[in-house]
C-alpha cells in the first residue's frame, strides 16, 4: 500500500477507485483504494502494479509494496546504517 498523500501527488482521483476495508495498519481497519500503476525505477526498469492506497499510511510516513507483483520479481536489500537500498531483478 501507498501512502494516501502519495495518490494525490499522483493526481490520482482515489475516492473514484475501487476500495476494500483492509487491517494491519495502524491497529484498526483502513479504507484502500485501489488502482493498477506504472512504477519506474529508472536505467529501464518498469512494471505495473496493482496498488492500495490508504490514510492509513500517512502517520508512518512510507508506503509497503506487496510480495505480489514486486518482491516476487525483484531481489531488494536494505542496509540501513549505510543507507543503501539496491533493487535487482531475480
Amino acid at each position: 500500500m501507498f501512502p494516501f498523500s502519495l495518490a494525490i501527488l499522483l493526481k490520482i482521483d482515489v475516492l473514484a477507485l475501487p476500495k476494500a476495508l483492509t487491517g494491519g495498519v495502524g491497529g484498526q481497519s483502513n479504507t484502500t483504494y485501489y488502482d493498477t500503476l506504472t512504477i519506474d525505477l529508472g536505467n529501464g526498469i518498469a512494471f505495473t502494479a496493482y496498488a492500495g492506497f490508504t490514510q492509513g499510511m500517512d502517520a508512518v510516513g512510507f508506503g509497503l509494496l506487496g510480495q505480489a507483483g514486486f518482491f516476487d520479481v525483484y531481489t531488494v536489500e536494505f542496509r540501513h546504517k549505510q543507507r543503501i537500498f539496491t533493487i535487482e531483478n531475480s
